[in-house]
């Protein structure tokens, strides 16, 4: 019985990520876009769907890609959805003139790395982006 627990499990785990990148990005192509980095990163995953991800700040004349990447040093690239927060969210103090995006990484893409004991890869600040740009 707990071999097949375990078969279901990893079949679960391996089905790929329903939230495909090339989708991602700006329909104008003259503006500047520029990638900025989160404020924080949750990664408890073992907490249930959503305790995967991270903390955005970006100024009020920015706005923003619907979806977030996340690079993993296995040279794959996953995204997640975005929602955007008007207050101050998981102890980061909001500056004045900006907003906070919070965005979510799947739970069993997360789940995937963190068995293979690439936690800290999902940690870095440096893996996550958010795709944004200046508007007038």
């Amino acid at each position: 019985m707990t071999l097949v627990i375990i078969i279901g499990f990893v079949k679960f785990l391996d089905k790929s990520p329903s939230f495909p990148c090339e989708k991602a990005g700006f329909m104008v192509s003259q503006i500047t876009q520029s990638y900025i980095h989160p404020e924080k990163i949750l990664v408890r995953p073992w907490l249930g769907q959503h305790h995967v991800y991270a903390v955005f700040m970006l100024p009020t004349n920015y706005v923003y890609d619907r979806l977030i990447k996340v690079n993993l040093p296995v040279n794959k690239t996953f995204c997640g959805t975005t929602v955007k927060f008007t207050q101050a969210i998981d102890d980061i103090n909001l500056q004045p003139g900006h907003y906070l995006v919070r965005g979510y990484l799947q739970t069993r893409t997360a789940l995937q790395y963190i068995f293979a004991g690439k936690i800290n890869d999902l940690k870095q600040v440096s893996n996550w982006q958010l795709l944004t740009h200046f508007v007038k």
